[in-house]
């Protein structure tokens, strides 16, 4: 499905998902730990971490394989 056709992140899971883009596709995924990881050392609470982190799961934005988590190719 082309990220088009998705339901719309909000600005700040935008923000998230592009801070994690290239640090998921350098290590051929990440797990949710250090995904959060990614995001808090880049200033964002660990707490809005998670929420972002459902919203681009939930979204497609993501995907979980085996714990780790990955883009969904456009």
């Amino acid at each position: 499905m082309p990220r088009n056709d998705r339901t719309r992140l909000s600005p700040a899971a935008t923000d998230a998902l592009e801070t994690l883009d290239e640090p998921i596709n350098r290590a051929e995924g990440l797990t949710r730990e250090e995904a959060t990881t990614v995001l808090t050392d880049v200033g964002i609470d660990s707490g809005d971490a998670d929420v972002f982190l459902d919203e681009l799961l939930s979204k497609g934005y993501l995907y979980a394989v085996d714990d780790c988590l990955y883009v969904t190719p456009t």
